[in-house]
């Protein structure tokens, strides 16, 4: 008597996908069957991780099959959230050296410069816990029956009625072209082709470059990227650093930078085939110029030439070239170009970040007309203006400037409450293709930040539809996107 169990344990996951577990069994001549099944999952913490278990029964069908749909339970336990890392090895009474957010890696803490992010996913805490975008469980199914048509169904853990599936899944978004078996071979990091989870709207093959996704950016801006890392299915892959070439405007390289995969820099990269069995299956990492400026080569885990205000020495950087490599220095990854560019100075910068299908960041810079707008709503209560205190015996001509004084304010009605809305409207220039896809995701991301310096702050987009045109019609060529603070600016509770 045994267990059959079809699930997705070969693959990564991604939560609101097809996530099924189709469930059979050999057992025969028992009463009340169930099939059990129990899920644990770890939430690092500031001092020891917690572990948590939920479980669910499930009845057979007339065929004896059970079908479990962990879609929702894998929504619970992951989440798009990113709240500010403390400090990610000392003690909580310990005064961590700063926060930062997800966007402005790397951090710092009492030991280590942590350019990758598994400090973070470890360390977030209180009111705003991150669960992590990313899990590793166990699932363990078991077989629940009793014995005699009056007994209770008792949970049976003798090894014929159990068994065990690990499974690697991260926040996403599912698609219809997709069955519960998605294949991320392009995204294993196994050779010069493979991709990033991020940064891949634009790919360029022209001019001497050679093949490369692009994306542009401010001297200015921050950006990360996220990529699959080596875990128990994806032994193979070999993210052993991040390479960053930084070239000059007539294309000569003026320097190069190396940040290794360490959990001394808040990765984890195994030199052997173990597993990395917690968060750190799933990584991002800080690209843009000021999150490498501040990248300090003295640490064991960087080396190289750090860019500063967007100059290397006194040359000025016009690009530079990002990819993954393994520790022989072979490329695991595409070419990534990021484009120094100047924006127009009549209208302000604004660098917008949302998650991509992957829960992988992206960014996009909006440099074009801004409108603000000030709504404030007031509630109010009825009072009379006259006074009445005086009385109306000795309501008289004499007495009338103390009942009813001409030179003060009178206040029928009264402000019991004023609340103020902020919102602001951004105008797109004429959008390409590409550019149609970013904000196609932004309007589908459950989390878009608007980052102001080293602030991230959460908005909300109230723009609900997106109208386009037909494939031999394309073109939207401008767009106006409407949002308001998800943590209001000015507070009146």
């Amino acid at each position: 008597m045994a267990l059959t169990i079809v699930i997705n344990d070969q693959f990564f996951n991604i939560s609101t996908g097809r996530n099924l577990a189709y469930l059979t069994t050999s057992t025969t001549g028992v009463y009340k069957f169930r099939y059990l099944m129990e899920l644990t999952y770890t939430i690092e913490g500031l001092l020891t991780p917690v572990t948590k278990t939920i479980s669910f029964t499930q009845q057979q069908n007339q065929d004896g099959q059970a079908v479990f749909n962990l879609s929702e339970i894998y929504k619970s336990i992951v989440t798009p959230q990113i709240s500010p890392s403390l400090d990610g090895n000392a003690p909580l009474s310990t005064t961590p050296s700063y926060k930062t957010n997800i966007h402005t890696l790397p951090y710092r803490n009492d030991v280590d410069q942590k350019m990758y992010s598994v400090g973070i996913l470890e360390t977030s805490g209180g009111f705003e816990s991150f669960r992590g975008v990313a899990n590793v469980m166990n699932l363990k199914f078991f077989e629940m029956y009793a014995t005699t048509p009056d007994g209770i169904p008792v949970k049976k853990t003798d090894g014929t009625g159990l068994d065990s599936k690990t499974i690697f899944m991260f926040w996403g978004r599912g698609q219809e072209d997709e069955g519960a078996k998605i294949d991320f071979s392009d995204y294993k990091l196994l050779n010069d082709t493979a991709k990033l989870l991020s940064s891949n709207y634009e790919y360029r093959t022209d001019g001497l470059k050679g093949s490369r996704y692009t994306t542009r950016l401010g001297v200015d801006e921050y950006h990360t990227i996220a990529f699959l890392n080596r875990n128990a299915i994806n032994t193979s892959a070999e993210p052993y650093r991040i390479r960053a070439f930084f070239y000059d405007s007539s294309g000569s390289e003026i320097g190069d930078l190396k940040m290794n995969n360490t959990t001394e820099s808040g990765g984890q990269y195994n030199a052997t085939a173990s597993e990395n069995t917690n968060e750190s299956f799933y990584l991002y990492a800080g690209i843009g110029l000021p999150n490498m400026s501040v990248i300090d080569t003295s640490e064991a885990s960087y080396d190289g030439d750090v860019p500063l205000n967007g100059f290397i020495g006194t040359d000025k950087i016009a690009y530079y070239a990002v990819y993954i490599e393994a520790s022989n220095g072979v490329k695991k990854s595409a070419r990534y170009d990021f484009e120094i560019i100047e924006y127009c100075s009549r209208y302000e910068q604004n660098r917008l970040s949302y998650m991509n299908r992957f829960g992988a960041w992206e960014y996009i810079t909006l440099n074009k007309e801004k409108t603000e707008e000030l709504q404030v709503k007031r509630e109010y209560i009825t009072k009379p203006v006259y006074n009445q205190s005086t009385g109306l015996s000795t309501f008289s001509n004499t007495l009338i400037d103390s009942a009813y004084p001409l030179d003060v304010a009178k206040q029928g009605m009264m402000t019991t409450s004023v609340n103020p809305t902020e919102s602001f409207t951004l105008f797109t220039d004429n959008l390409k293709d590409y550019q149609i896809e970013q904000i196609k995701d932004m309007m589908m991301s459950p989390q878009i930040h608007l980052l102001d310096g080293d602030n991230a702050k959460a908005l909300i987009l109230e723009k609900t539809t997106m109208k386009l045109k037909g494939e031999k019609n394309t073109g939207l060529y401008e767009y106006e996107l409407k949002f308001k603070y998800a943590n209001p600016k000015y507070s009146t509770t």
